[in-house]
C-alpha cells in the first residue's frame, strides 16, 4: 500500500510541476531557516559542554549588594577557596583562577598578554589537551603553558618547548620557561587562556595581593564533586562566612554564597556579572525562534492553499477511488503520506540550502562561529520531529477537506469546489499580517542602522587617537613628546577612557547612596575629546584643591539637584566633593547601554594609564604614524596599543548592520512565500469560476470589470490584515527595539506606510498574473472545459 502511495505521489508531482515546485520551494526555504535556527540554538546551548568532567564542575559565586541592588557575581573572596578545600571533604578539587595583564617577550616578539594564574589541577578539571609537554608542568613555579594561538604568535611553526620568555608586570621582570603547548581550542569554548602560570606565582608577581584578605576577590573558583547532592550541603554551610566578608568589605557586602553547575553556567551567565566564561543570548534565541516559526507558518499556509488548488486536477481520481471502495480514512492517509514524502523532498533541499547558504551567511553577518555537526543524535531527532510535524500540519486540512467530496457530485460536475472556503482566506489574511510585520521590521532595522551611525556620541571622536600605555611615567613621556607635534592640537592623559574603562564610586548624597561610574582624567581631557561644558568651569591645573572638585554629566546633575547642580556637594568614602561644572551627556559605552549618571574627577599624575590626542583636520593618518614612530623610539620593548577613537565602536556597528541585513532577508523570504500563497488562492478562485469569467467575457466584460470581480473578495481580507497588522507590528517591534537597544530610531508612521505600499504592490502584482491569464483565455475554451 505504501509503495502505491509513493507512486501516486511521484505521479502527482509530475502532473503538477508548478504546484509541486511552489510547495517544495516554500517548505524547503522554511525548513532551511528552521535548521539554521537550530544550529544557532545548539551552538548557544552547547558552549563549554565538551569538558569530560562537566557534570562534576561548579563555579563558586556570590550575591553582592552594591548600593541596595543585589547582583549575582562569578567572583568570591580570596580566602574562600582555602575554606572550601580544607573544610569540605566531599569536594575533591578546588581550582582558583586569577588573571593579570602585562608584556610578554620572546626574542623580537613582544605583545601585551593576559596571564591566567591557576592551580595545577586546572588541566585535570577542564579538558584542554596538550599538543606538547606535560600538564604536570604547572606544578613548577617558573614554567608556563601556552595556548596554541599564543605559541604560534611568538614562535610560529617552531616547537616552543624549552623556550625562555620574559614577563614584564608593571616594570618588574620575571623569566619563565615554556613547558607545554595546548591543542587548538574547540570553537565551542568560551573559557580560554593564553598563558597558564602556577597560582603561587601570583603573590610573587603582585606582592600587594593577599590570599588572606577578605576584601579581595578571586576572578574564579571552581570546585569538583562527584556527588551533586553534597553541593547543597556545602552551600548551606558556607553562609556562616558572610559576616567575615562583610566586616571588611563595605562597598560589596555579600548576601549569599552559591554554586552554579558548569552545564548551566553559559546560559545563567547572561544574568550574572564578573563571569570569566562567555554568556548565552536569550534574546537572540527567542527572536530567531520567532523568525523560524514565522517562515514555517507561512510555508505551511502556502502548502494548504496550493494543495487545495492542485486537488481540482485530481477530482476524477478521488471519485474513482471512492467508487472502487476507498474509504475516507484511506484517502486521508494517502494524502498525508504524499505530503510527508513531499516534505522529505523539501527537507533534502532545505538541508542543502541551510549548510551552503543560510548558516555560512548568518555567520558572516555576526561572526559567532556558527557551524553544523551532522553526527548529533539530537539533530536527527529534531529533523524527524520537524518533518513529521510539518507534514501533518500542512497536510491535515487539505486531506480532510478533499477526502469529504462526494463521488456522485464529482462525476455529475456539480461539486462547488473551493469558492467559499473561508479557512484558506483566513490563512491568507494571517500571511498578510506576518508579511507586514516582517517588512516593517526590515525597514525599521535599516533605519535604525543609519540612525545610530549618524548619532552624536556626545563628544568628537573623529579626530582623536588614543592609546593604552599602562604606566604613568611612560604616559607623561608620550605626552611631552607629542604635544610638540604640529599636527596635534591637544593631548591628554587619564586613568580610564571613553569606550574602554571607567571606575565606579559609591556616592552619598545626603542619606542616599548611588553606584556611579567615574572617569578620572587630566585637565585637558574635555578639550581633547570634545566633551561639551554646559555650565561652570573645567579643571584648572593651577588649583591644587581641584582634586576635591568634580564635573558631572546632565543625568548626574539632575540626580543631585534638578534645578541647579553647580556648587552641590556629595561624599565618596570620607571625602567631600563639590560640583564645579556640568558636561553635556555623552555615551561612555555603545548604544546598547543607556547614558547613566557620571562624574569626572581630576587624576593625579601617578594614576595616568591612557594617552589621547586631538589632531588637525585632515592629518589623522599621518598623526597616527607619528604616534607609532614616537612610541617605537620611547618604548622599543613595549607593544604598540594605539587606535583611532572612532573605531572603538566598530564591533557594535558591525552587529547592528548584521541585524539590519538579517531582517531584510527575513522580509524578502516572507514576501516571497506570501506571494506564493496568494498565487495559490487566486488560482483556486479563478479555477472555480472559469464558466463565470468566460460568460462575462462573451458578454463584453472589459479588463476593469474582471479586475474588480477577481479582487473584490481579496481586498476585504487585505484591508482586515492591514488593520490588524499595523498595531500588532507596532507593539511587537517596539517591544523588541526597547529590549535590545537603549537608544534606537524613533518609531514613526514612515516604515508602516512603506510596508503598506510594499504589501499592496505585492498583492497587485500577484493577482495581475491571474488577471492576465483570464484576459488571454478564449471564452470558447473556458465554456468547452466546463
Amino acid at each position: 500500500m505504501i509503495r502505491s502511495y509513493l507512486k501516486t505521489t511521484l505521479r502527482a508531482i509530475q502532473r503538477s510541476p508548478l504546484s509541486s515546485f511552489i510547495n517544495i520551494f516554500g517548505l524547503a526555504t522554511a525548513l532551511g531557516v528552521a535548521i539554521m535556527v537550530y544550529a544557532f540554538i545548539d551552538l548557544d546551548l552547547s558552549i563549554d559542554q565538551f569538558h569530560e568532567n562537566k557534570k562534576e564542575i561548579y563555579l563558586a559565586t556570590s550575591y553582592l549588594n552594591r548600593n541596595g541592588e543585589v547582583g549575582h557575581h562569578g567572583i568570591v573572596p580570596a580566602p574562600y577557596a582555602a575554606i572550601l578545600q580544607n573544610d569540605f571533604p566531599q569536594i575533591s578539587q578546588v581550582v582558583r583562577v586569577e588573571r593579570r595583564s602585562g608584556i610578554l617577550k620572546s626574542g623580537p616578539n613582544v605583545f601585551n598578554q593576559s596571564f591566567s594564574f591557576v592551580d595545577p589541577e586546572f588541566l585535570e578539571l577542564f579538558t584542554f589537551p596538550l599538543a606538547y609537554g606535560q600538564k604536570e608542568a604547572l606544578e613548577t613555579p617558573n614554567q608556563i603553558i601556552l595556548s596554541h594561538n599564543a605559541a604560534v604568535k611568538y614562535f610560529g611553526e617552531e616547537n616552543a618547548l624549552g623556550k625562555s620568555m620574559t614577563f614584564d608586570f608593571e616594570g618588574r621582570k620575571f623569566s619563565f620557561e615554556v613547558a607545554g603547548v595546548a591543542q587548538e581550542f574547540p570553537r565551542r569554548s568560551s573559557l580560554n587562556f593564553e598563558v597558564l602560570v602556577n597560582f603561587d606565582q601570583l603573590e610573587v608577581i603582585d606582592p600587594d595581593y593577599s590570599l588572606s584578605d577578605w576584601s579581595r576577590f578571586l576572578d574564579a573558583v571552581y570546585i569538583r564533586t562527584s556527588d551533586p547532592q553534597s553541593v547543597a550541603q556545602v552551600e548551606r554551610s558556607v553562609q556562616q562566612h558572610i559576616k567575615t566578608q562583610n566586616a571588611v568589605q563595605k562597598d560589596w557586602p555579600a548576601t549569599a554564597f552559591s554554586f552554579v553547575p558548569w552545564t548551566d553556567l553559559f546560559v545563567q551567565a547572561e544574568d550574572m556579572s564578573s563571569v570569566m566564561t562567555g554568556e548565552g543570548d536569550s534574546v537572540a534565541r527567542i527572536v530567531l525562534s520567532v523568525i523560524g516559526a514565522f517562515v514555517l507558518v507561512l510555508a505551511v499556509f502556502n502548502y494548504i492553499n496550493i494543495a487545495i488548488v492542485s486537488a481540482t486536477k485530481r477530482l476524477k481520481e478521488i471519485g474513482v477511488r471512492k467508487v472502487m471502495g476507498g474509504t475516507r480514512k484511506a484517502l486521508v492517509f494517502q494524502f498525508l503520506v504524499e505530503n510527508i514524502v513531499l516534505t522529505l523532498l523539501a527537507l533534502v533541499f532545505g538541508f542543502i540550502l541551510a549548510i551552503t547558504l543560510l548558516i555560512p551567511g548568518f555567520d558572516r553577518l555576526f561572526d559567532v562561529g556558527l557551524d553544523f555537526h551532522t553526527n548529533q543524535p539530537e539533530l536527527w531527532i529534531f529533523l524527524l520531529v520537524l518533518v513529521v510535524s510539518t507534514g501533518l500540519l500542512s497536510g491535515a486540512y487539505p486531506a480532510l477537506y478533499i477526502s469529504r467530496f462526494n463521488a456522485v457530485n464529482i462525476f455529475r460536475g456539480s461539486l462547488k469546489f473551493g469558492g467559499k472556503n473561508i479557512l484558506t482566506k483566513i490563512f491568507l489574511t494571517f500571511q498578510y499580517i506576518l508579511a507586514l510585520i516582517a517588512v516593517v521590521g526590515g525597514i525599521l532595522f535599516t533605519q535604525n542602522t543609519a540612525f545610530q551611525k549618524d548619532r552624536d556620541w556626545g563628544y568628537d571622536q573623529s579626530r582623536v587617537i588614543s592609546a593604552f600605555v599602562g604606566d604613568a611615567t611612560q604616559v607623561k613621556q608620550l605626552t611631552n613628546a607629542l604635544q610638540q607635534n604640529p599636527r596635534v592640537e591637544s593631548v591628554s592623559a587619564s586613568m580610564g577612557h571613553l569606550n574602554r574603562s571607567t571606575s565606579n564610586k559609591i556616592v552619598q548624597v545626603i542619606d542616599q547612596k548611588y553606584d556611579i561610574p567615574c572617569l578620572i582624567v587630566d585637565h585637558n581631557y574635555l578639550e581633547t575629546l570634545g566633551l561639551k561644558l554646559l555650565e561652570g568651569r573645567n579643571f584648572d591645573a593651577q588649583r591644587e584643591n581641584d582634586y576635591q572638585n568634580v564635573l558631572v554629566n546632565q543625568k548626574m546633575a539632575r540626580l543631585l539637584n534638578p534645578e541647579k547642580a553647580l556648587g552641590e556637594s556629595f561624599r565618596i568614602d570620607s571625602l567631600t566633593y563639590r560640583v564645579a561644572g556640568v558636561v553635556e551627556d555623552f555615551h561612555q559605552w555603545s548604544f546598547y547601554d543607556p547614558i547613566k549618571p557620571m562624574i569626572i574627577m581630576l587624576a593625579k599624575e601617578e594614576q595616568y594609564r591612557y594617552f589621547s590626542m586631538k589632531v588637525n583636520e585632515g592629518s589623522l593618518t599621518s598623526a597616527y604614524e607619528d604616534l607609532e614612530k614616537t612610541w617605537a623610539e620611547l618604548f622599543p620593548d613595549k607593544p604598540f596599543d594605539g587606535y583611532y577613537q572612532a573605531s572603538s565602536l566598530d564591533w557594535y556597528f558591525r552587529n547592528i548592520e548584521g541585524h539590519s541585513r538579517l531582517m531584510q532577508y527575513v522580509a524578502t523570504i516572507c514576501i516571497l512565500l506570501s506571494c506564493l500563497g496568494l498565487y495559490g488562492l487566486v488560482s483556486l478562485n479563478v479555477a472555480s469560476r472559469v464558466r463565470e469569467f468566460s460568460i462575462r467575457k462573451a458578454l463584453g466584460a472589459r479588463l476593469k470589470n474582471l479586475v474588480y470581480v477577481i479582487n473584490k473578495q481579496f481586498a476585504v481580507f487585505l484591508i482586515i490584515a492591514l488593520i490588524l497588522g499595523i498595531p500588532i507590528s507596532y507593539y511587537l517591534l517596539t517591544m523588541l527595539f526597547d529590549s535590545v537597544y537603549a537608544v534606537h530610531v524613533p518609531i514613526t508612521w514612515l516604515p508602516f506606510s512603506l510596508a503598506l505600499a510594499v504589501v499592496i504592490l505585492m498583492v497587485a502584482l500577484t493577482i495581475s498574473s491571474q488577471v492576465r491569464k483570464v484576459m488571454t483565455t478564449s471564452p470558447t475554451e473556458g465554456l468547452r472545459s466546463e
